[in-house]
């Protein structure tokens, strides 16, 4: 720029003010001009002696003056035009403070008054809450042991079902004998419930050792405290006691609802298959359900939705377990004399005790599905680590500073000065610090750490896996440099950052305060699939410095090189910037380390899932032997009309073998579709190998049960005892 001279003036008065040039280390208080350090390139050698003199006698007094309004246009940066603010003479302390306080904001400038006390309640309020998470991880569990308690109580009345219709003989009413029942169970179930708080007392303790322990990635501590309150252990009674006599009851509505010689038989038959006209809805509508939802996540590009699909294969569940219900309980209806061939009889004599056999079969069911469903959603901790669609992006390491670094690492001269010689190229982002909104942190923040990243830096990198559909935006990096009116820009955050971290979803809008003193709205308009950025929201570089002009320099970079250099780039960027705070860790550790908290809470619920196959597993085997004490009569006839023990062996261990195996394979058709979005994922570690092990382990331990079992009953005296007591 060019300027006129308008006047000169002496150096004496107003015009001999040195305080006019802002106190600034060294240059301030430098000795000669040649001593100036203004960390800015200046040619020393055009200096004059005269220009020296000038220095020693006025300091930084100006040597011109231009108006105000030229100074902003010429000089105006990002951190605004002033740099000095003087009042008049004259004024009194309180008149100047009274000036600052009309025309100043503080809350303008970003000072904010908080109360910590209460944040802290807010954060720990909306945490997570690990009585709603077990509850919904032990939900299957739960649902297991109703069934077993069902099988119980239903053995329970059968077998004194004789008792039952003798008193019916005497004169007692059906009422009256169901009060004197109910009576009896609700001492045993009293009893049951008080012994089963106790057990629930050391399962608490147990579950906080574990959270304390080898469950520790999700709290990331080591000091949680077990609370027991008289409240939790009273509601826990309650309703234990409600659902077992109301079991109970149901039980005995349906032993008293049979005839006279069914209940001194104590062995319902096949008959005839009632099903009503709800339970076969039920059915049909369940598996239409789920072939919707399925059709419609395939129209609406959700074929990666891990909800939308684990609700399928729950209602896939639910039909197969009631189509299973109807075929145990329908009876042979095909002839009224069908051929006694193997699989005929093993048929019949599953029928002959349908309840029974159906409870095994939803237990195996749901024991299946629980196993199969977390063990193929785990994540693998460092497979495809240098794929860019990956959650590392492709790229090396992930590094972070505590003093900012200010020039561009990738440049040639920058490089050569800070002594960087290994061949890697690195993405620099700008930090503004907020709260920690990864899964690493137990609680709900509203302001989570924003970083500004050039867009070209990562096209290409990364997956996007959730998008607002009312804006009609793909999300894309590029998309963060759209123009949007007013004070509202667009943002990325991982998805699980949006909706575990954050509680909202895509196409929401978080708030802060820029330094300018004005609200700031980032509308999310992308989630990133699980990646190294849990934690933080993305913005565009350009629109991070308009809004946060005070950010001078890089805090966080991505590091890409090649992966045999990796040790060398490390040991090269750690010695360069070692006074800068600088730390660093493999992209694909970090994302291993937020991985791991999902990987915990799926080995507590495949641990949840291996409780109720020991469930299922008690079930079998009270199945088994009752079974095999009703039948010891008949057993005791084919061993005395000469059929070998291995042949009766072999047919009790298929008619028990046959339960196991449907309900194994329904939990697993239903579970493999439940994670089907896991399998078409390049990044989850449910291999086919590993699902074929479980299933081979549940099926391995109902075969060992059931052949430990039968081969036991047939080898003692009590069949042949049965037969002559005939």
């Amino acid at each position: 720029a060019r300027f006129t001279i308008k006047k000169i003036v002496p150096v004496e008065g107003r015009w001999a003010d040195e305080s006019l040039m802002p106190q600034l280390p060294g240059l301030s208080d430098a000795g000669n001009c040649r001593d100036w350090e203004t960390g800015v390139p200046i040619g020393l050698e055009k200096i004059r002696d005269k220009d020296e003199a000038y220095w020693k006698q006025y300091r930084g007094t100006p040597k011109a003056y231009i108006s105000y309004t030229h100074a902003g246009k010429l000089w105006k940066s990002r951190f605004g035009e002033s740099t000095i603010i003087r009042f008049a003479g004259g004024q009194s302390d309180t008149d100047i403070e009274n000036t600052v306080k009309e025309y100043v904001d503080p809350f303008q400038l970003g000072f904010k008054v908080e109360s910590v006390k209460d944040n802290a309640r807010l954060a720990a309020r909306n945490g997570v809450d690990f009585s709603q998470l077990f509850l919904g991880l032990s939900f299957f569990l739960i649902t297991a042991c109703i069934l077993l308690t069902v099988l119980l109580f239903q053995l329970n009345t059968e077998q004194r079902s004789a008792q039952v219709d003798t008193l019916s003989f005497l004169g007692f009413t059906n009422r009256q004998v169901k009060g004197m029942l109910l009576a009896e169970g609700m001492l045993v179930v009293l009893a049951g419930a008080a012994f089963g708080l106790l057990l629930a007392a050391g399962y608490n303790e147990a579950v906080f050792a574990a959270l304390n322990s080898i469950w520790a990635d999700i709290v990331r501590t080591q000091t949680l405290v077990s609370v027991l309150r008289p409240a939790t252990f009273a509601i826990g009674f309650l309703i234990s006691t409600m659902l077992s006599l109301a079991v109970i009851y149901l039980s005995l509505s349906r032993l008293l609802r049979q005839g006279p010689h069914t209940l001194q038989v104590g062995i319902a038959g096949p008959g005839k298959y009632r099903g009503s006209i709800l339970k076969n809805l039920l059915m049909s509508g369940s598996g239409m359900a789920a072939a919707l939802l399925v059709a419609w996540s395939y129209t609406q590009s959700e074929f990666r939705n891990a909800g939308v699909f684990f609700a399928a294969g729950g209602l896939l569940l639910l039909s197969l377990l009631l189509g299973a219900h109807k075929w145990i309980h329908r009876g042979e209806q095909a002839s009224e004399r069908p051929q006694m061939t193997t699989p005929v009889l093993i048929g019949q004599n599953i029928r002959r005790n349908a309840s029974r056999s159906f409870l095994v079969v939803a237990i195996f069911a749901l024991a299946a599905f629980i196993i199969v469903s977390t063990g193929a959603n785990r994540r693998d901790f460092f497979s495809d680590a240098r794929d860019k669609s990956s959650g590392t992006g492709g790229f090396l390491f992930f590094a972070e500073s505590t003093i900012p670094v200010l020039n561009n690492l990738n440049t040639a001269a920058i490089r050569f000065e800070a002594g960087l010689e290994k061949e890697y190229t690195v993405v620099q982002l700008l930090e503004y610090q907020g709260d920690d909104a990864s899964c690493l942190n137990l609680n709900r923040t509203a302001s989570p750490r924003i970083l500004g990243v050039n867009p070209k830096g990562l096209a290409g990198r990364f997956s996007f896996t959730g998008e607002a559909k009312d804006m009609n935006i793909a999300p894309s990096w590029h998309s963060l440099e759209q123009g949007w009116p007013g004070h509202t820009i667009p943002a990325i955050a991982d998805q699980t950052v949006i909706q575990w971290g954050l509680g909202l979803k895509v196409g929401d809008t978080l708030q802060y305060v820029d330094e300018n003193g004005a609200t700031l709205n980032l509308k999310l308009i992308g989630g990133l699939a699980n990646s190294i950025f849990q934690g933080s929201v993305l913005i565009s570089q350009d629109n991070f410095l308009r809004h946060f002009p005070s950010v001078s320099g890089s805090n966080v970079f991505l590091i890409d090189g090649k992966a045999e250099q990796k040790a060398a780039i490390q040991q090269e960027l750690q010695q360069s910037f070692r006074d800068y705070g600088w730390t660093m860790q493999e992209a694909a550790a970090r994302l291993a380390e937020f991985n791991s908290v999902e990987n915990t809470y799926l080995s507590i619920f495949m641990a949840l899932g291996g409780l109720g196959l020991i469930i299922g597993t008690i079930g079998l085997a009270i199945v088994l032997a009752r079974n095999l004490l009703n039948r010891r009569n008949e057993l005791g006839l084919l061993q005395a009309l000469g059929f070998p023990k291995a042949l009766i062996l072999r047919v009790i261990v298929l008619e028990h073998l046959y339960l196991l195996l449907m309900g194994v394979g329904i939990g697993l058709a239903t579970s493999l579709l439940a994670t089907l979005p896991a399998w078409l994922n390049p990044h989850i570690e449910g291999a086919p190998w590993s699902i074929t092990l479980l299933l081979s382990l549940i099926f391995a331990n109902g075969v060992l049960w059931i052949v430990l079992i039968t081969r036991r009953f047939l080898d003692r005296d009590e069949v042949v005892k049965a037969l002559r007591s005939e």
